[in-house]
C-alpha cells in the first residue's frame, strides 16, 4: 500500500481524503487486504489525521457492497495508476 499511495501522490489533504479513501479501499480489497490491514498501513496518515480512521471505517463496506475492487482489473484502472 505504501508504494501505491507514494507512486500515485495519494493525498490526504482535505477535500481529498474522501476520493483518496475510496480508492485506497477499492484497490486494497482487490489486493486482498482487510479494513484491519488497510488501517494498519495507513498509521502515519491517520496519526496525523484520525479523519482518514472514520471514513475508512465508514466506507470499507460500502466498497465492499458495491464492488469497488472490479475497477483494478480495468484497462483504465492501468492508464490511471501506477500498480
Amino acid at each position: 500500500m505504501r508504494d501505491f499511495i507514494n507512486e500515485n501522490n495519494i493525498s490526504f489533504e482535505q477535500g481529498s481524503r474522501n476520493s483518496s479513501i475510496v480508492t485506497l479501499i477499492g484497490y486494497a480489497q482487490h489486493k486482498g487486504l482487510t479494513k484491519n490491514q488497510l488501517l494498519d498501513a495507513l498509521e502515519p496518515e491517520i496519526k496525523a489525521d484520525s479523519f482518514i480512521a472514520q471514513e475508512v471505517d465508514r466506507l470499507y463496506n460500502y466498497c465492499k457492497d458495491r464492488n469497488y475492487k472490479a475497477f483494478w482489473s480495468t484497462e483504465d484502472a492501468k492508464m490511471q495508476y501506477t500498480f
